[in-house]
C-alpha cells in the first residue's frame, strides 16, 4: 500500500477520534477550533465528517435502546486511554454523553464497511470552469471555486457539494437516485438537470428540468420538505427554513456555464462580487454613492476589462487602478 493510500484510509478515523471528542461536555473551544481547521483543510475531510455526521443522527432511536442504554452505564465506570491529540485522562461526566459515545461506536464499522470515506474530489480554482462525465453517465459542470466529492455504491449516487455552485444533468436511475449532500440540506433526483450553489447563509437551487426533493435539517434535527418542479428556485437556511418556491432566471442560470452574467436590475456592488469570484483582478467600490447604482446587460465573466469600460460609458463612474490586480469605482464628475 503507498503513502497516498494510507493516508486516505487515516480519514475516517480521524474523523471518529474528533467527533467523539466534540461529544464531551468539557471539550474546551480550542478543540473545537482545532477540528474546524482539520475540517477545512481537505475537501476529504469535510466529507467523511459530514458522512459520520449524518450517521450519529441517524443513531438516535439506537441510543434509547435499552441494550445500548445498560452498555452506556457500564462505560460510566470505565476509563479508555487518553485520545491521540492530548494526553490526559478521558472522563465521561454524564450518562447522556455516555449513551451518545457507545451509539457512536455503534455505527462506525457500518459506517467503514459501507461508505468508502474518500471518495473522488473535483474543484476548480479562481476562474477556472470544469466538466466531469461521472461512471453513470451524469454529467456534473463546476463553477470557478467549487469543490465536490463523488461516493457512489450499488444502492445510490451521492455527492458532497463542499463549496461554489455546480450543475448536474443526472443520467436516470429511479433504482438509484442521485442525492446531493449540501450543508445540513439533501437533494434526491433520478434523472433531471439542476443546479446548486451554497453560500455564506444559505444553499440555492435552481430546476432546468424534471423534479426534485429537497429536505433541510434544524438544528433539532426537525426536518422541513418540499418538492420543486422545472422553472423553479428555491433557497435553504442553516436553520432549516426553506423559501417559498419562485420562479427561476434560466436565461442567467444557464448563462454562467457558458461564461456569461446575465444581470437585470442588480445593484453595483452585486455585480462586482459575481465577477470578483471569476478573476484574480478585484474590483471594489470606493465611493459610496455607487452604491445604490443599478445594472442591466450581459457580461463575461472572465473580462472584467471590458465590463470596466462599459460601466464607465454607460453609467457615472470612473475606474481608478490600483495596481497589483485592484480596480476602484469612483463617482465620475458631472459634465
Amino acid at each position: 500500500m503507498d503513502r497516498h493510500s494510507e493516508q486516505r484510509e487515516a480519514v475516517p478515523g480521524a474523523a471518529e477520534r474528533w467527533y467523539a471528542r466534540l461529544l464531551e461536555a468539557d471539550c474546551p473551544d480550542a478543540d473545537r477550533a482545532a477540528c474546524a481547521r482539520w475540517r477545512a483543510a481537505d475537501p476529504a475531510h469535510e466529507a467523511a465528517w459530514r458522512e459520520l455526521d449524518r450517521l450519529w443522527q441517524h443513531s438516535a432511536t439506537a441510543a434509547r435502546h435499552p441494550a445500548v442504554a445498560a452498555a452506556a452505564l457500564r462505560a460510566l465506570h470505565y476509563t479508555p486511554p487518553a485520545p491521540w491529540y492530548r494526553r490526559q485522562t478521558w472522563l465521561w461526566p454524564a450518562a447522556a454523553v455516555a449513551v451518545a459515545a457507545v451509539a457512536v461506536l455503534a455505527i462506525l464499522p457500518h459506517w467503514r464497511a459501507a461508505a468508502p470515506a474518500p471518495g473522488t474530489t473535483y474543484s476548480t480554482a479562481i476562474g477556472q470552469q470544469r466538466s466531469v462525465n461521472l461512471p453513470d453517465g451524469t454529467t456534473v459542470t463546476l463553477d470557478t471555486q467549487s469543490s465536490l466529492v463523488v461516493r457512489y455504491d450499488a444502492h445510490e449516487r451521492s455527492v458532497d457539494l463542499l463549496r461554489g455552485r455546480a450543475q448536474f444533468s443526472v443520467r436516470a436511475n429511479p433504482q438509484r437516485p442521485f442525492v446531493v449532500h449540501v450543508g445540513n440540506g439533501t437533494i434526491t433526483d433520478v434523472g433531471t438537470v439542476f443546479q446548486v450553489r451554497t453560500g455564506k447563509d444559505c444553499t440555492g437551487i435552481t430546476l432546468i428540468e424534471g423534479e426534485l426533493d429537497i429536505a433541510a435539517s434544524a438544528p433539532d434535527h426537525a426536518t422541513e420538505r418540499v418538492s420543486l418542479h422545472s422553472g423553479k428556485q428555491l433557497w435553504f437556511d442553516r436553520s432549516g427554513h426553506i423559501s417559498p418556491v419562485q420562479p427561476a432566471d434560466l436565461q442567467a442560470a444557464e448563462g454562467w456555464t457558458e461564461g456569461k452574467l446575465f444581470v437585470h436590475d442588480w445593484k453595483l456592488p452585486d455585480l462586482l462580487a459575481e465577477m470578483n469570484r471569476y478573476n484574480r483582478t478585484q474590483v471594489s467600490i470606493g465611493d459610496p454613492a455607487l452604491d445604490a447604482i443599478r445594472i442591466s446587460g450581459v457580461f463575461d465573466s472572465h473580462d472584467p476589462h471590458t465590463m470596466l469600460q462599459l460601466l464607465q460609458r454607460g453609467w457615472p463612474i470612473r475606474a481608478r487602478d490600483d495596481g497589483s490586480h485592484h480596480v476602484v469605482l469612483l463617482a465620475a464628475k458631472q459634465r
